[in-house]
């Protein structure tokens, strides 16, 4: 019972001593001087976090554009091998990744219909022969007969029909890759070949010989890998920074010291509506060595045209949140404390450390600009924020 007694006391003598600590607090927190749309920070703030500021220079810089990307190929460098007709995969000739050239045989397929074509376009042939040379002997004989005046015009009309079932015939067994000028009843066929539409490699097999496969059925995909490309992500305010024939350095993840050259051949006009931009195509001059795959992320600086000296900074002066940019501006001294006012701007390259950037309207000729700690003095900013909320 005495401890209780004695563990009470003590809080009940600490109390008011956490209390005053709070008020006191609470007070140094409404002295603070606030200026709508500043930035403020004490001497010590200023002191401990080493934020330093002093006049913008004015230079011109290769500018380069950061940009983040992938390779890609194209769906017109892309073929889906599919079955021309129903039947079934009696052999199949590629297999994963393997390189295939344009014509080369991919797979059979057996119809076993196909010869029923076959029979009809043979017959239909022997008929047309047989209605032609009825339509000579009745041609030279209507001069003087009635009756094959009659006959020629039914062998006419005969023969007319049985060219048109022939010629549809023909165009059906051609679907099929059947050579219809050497087709005898000797070298009729009951397997279709399927050949390769393109040159590339084969990407994803389907089927396995032996399978049942409708019309249309995908048998293999084949991907053209001397297509592949950088699509490169270029977010709406650097759009018109951009344009064909602009030369881009790419560089991998995984392939420290290796750079790639590629020049943009081609930019989309609608934004991609999962990654919110613009994708500009740049085809790579020489891999280089390197086994790209289609999908890998890469690194690019997109080379600007030279511009005129501007206004520039380092890197890490400029603050970035969302796809919005900022410089810090020294605004004044007030009783020890300083006060910095957010600009926006906007960036248009950088080298060697320097970023360069315009703003809406030009600074002051005297303008002095947070160089160094521009993050802090951005973050105590959000803090005062909080504060007010």
């Amino acid at each position: 019972m005495k401890h209780i007694l004695i563990s009470l006391a003590s809080v009940l003598f600490l109390l008011p001593s956490c209390k005053n600590n709070t008020t006191a607090e609470s007070a140094a927190a409404k002295e603070a001087p606030h200026i709508e749309g500043l930035i403020h920070l004490s001497a010590e703030q200023i002191k401990r976090s080493g934020v330093s500021w002093s006049a913008v220079e004015q230079k011109s810089i290769n500018a380069v554009l950061p940009l983040t990307g992938e390779l890609r190929i194209q769906p017109e460098n892309r073929a889906v091998v599919s079955a021309a007709s129903d039947g079934f995969l009696t052999s199949l000739h590629v297999r994963l990744n393997q390189s295939v050239r344009k014509g080369e045989l991919i797979a059979t397929l057996r119809k076993p219909d196909l010869l029923d074509l076959q029979q009809e376009f043979l017959e239909t042939r022997d008929q047309i022969h047989f209605l032609q040379s009825e339509y000579t002997r009745y041609n030279a004989l209507r001069e003087d007969d009635a009756t094959a005046a009659k006959n020629l015009k039914k062998v006419a009309a005969d023969l007319h029909a049985a060219t048109t079932t022939g010629e549809m015939l023909t165009a059906k067994l051609r679907l099929y890759g059947v050579d219809t000028e050497g087709l005898t009843p000797k070298n009729v066929r009951t397997e279709i070949r399927i050949a390769a539409p393109m040159n590339g490699m084969v990407t994803a097999v389907h089927l396995s010989s032996g399978s049942a496969v409708q019309a249309g059925t995908a048998i293999c995909e084949i991907a053209d890998f001397s297509a592949l490309h950088a699509d490169l992500f270029v977010f709406e305010k650097d759009v018109l920074k951009i344009k064909t024939g602009q030369k881009v350095d790419i560089t991998f993840p995984g392939a420290a010291g290796k750079t790639l050259k590629a020049t943009v051949f081609s930019i989309d006009r609608v934004l991609d509506p999962v990654k919110n931009a613009l994708r500009a195509h740049a085809r790579i001059d020489n891999s280089a060595g390197l086994n790209l795959v289609d999908g890998a992320y890469c690194d690019a600086r997109l080379a600007l045209d030279a511009a005129p000296a501007t206004p520039v900074l380092p890197t890490e002066a400029i603050v970035r949140e969302g796809l919005e940019e900022y410089i810090l501006l020294f605004d004044r001294e007030q009783n020890g404390d300083t006060f910095f006012r957010p600009i926006k701007v906007l960036t248009q390259g950088s080298e060697n450390g320097l970023t360069a950037f315009t703003t809406e309207t030009p600074l002051p000729a005297d303008s002095k600009v947070v160089r160094q700690g521009a993050y802090f003095v951005w973050s105590q900013g959000k803090v005062e924020e909080f504060a007010e909320e």
